[in-house]
């Protein structure tokens, strides 16, 4: 993680002389072609960029990342932003694609990592986006930091956490 977080910061030193909708495809085709000769044979990394613009444009590249969820103020509606693309460092490939969202005020992006979403209960049924959703909608209005807790929460009881927890709330203001 420490040389993914290296590689990173490093690639997007340039990041400012590139179109904004080519910086996470790019990035991520950098991280591809560098992390296969730093890791081990079994090692790979799931990634979710952003890069938020003016306007309250985002662009965003997933790399085998769990949705990227768009809460929709003015509708009170969820979306799932998916894209079907490799890990990182496990195929020597290129031309990661990118996508675009608009937000508006008072939007908020939610990213969920696997540990969240794989939390399992007894009878091995996973917490899931549908639930984190729920948790999302009932509390898409307050702060970030209580909202952040109240996920956790939620999947801590629904069940055994079998990996890291991370969460990224945005909110367009």
């Amino acid at each position: 993680m420490g040389m993914l977080k290296t590689a990173v910061r490093t690639a997007l030193l340039d990041a400012g002389e590139r179109a904004p909708d080519r910086t996470m495809p790019v990035l991520l085709d950098r991280l591809n072609t560098v992390l296969p000769e730093v890791k081990e044979a079994h090692m790979y990394a799931t990634f979710t960029g952003l890069r938020l613009g003016a306007g309250g444009t985002v662009h965003y590249a997933l790399a085998a990342s769990p949705p990227l969820l768009q809460w929709h103020a003015s509708g009170s509606a969820l979306s799932n932003l998916e894209e079907s693309q490799f890990p990182l460092g496990l195929l020597p490939m290129a031309s990661f694609e990118g996508s675009a969202l608009l937000t508006s005020p008072g939007d908020l992006l939610v990213v969920a990592t696997d540990g969240i979403l794989e939390v399992a209960n007894k009878p091995g049924e996973e917490f899931g986006v549908e639930r984190l959703k729920e948790v999302i909608a009932a509390n898409a209005h307050g702060a970030l930091p209580q909202l952040a807790e109240k996920i956790l929460a939620a999947a801590s009881r629904f069940g055994r956490q079998f990996d890291d927890q991370t969460i990224l709330l945005v909110r367009r203001l």
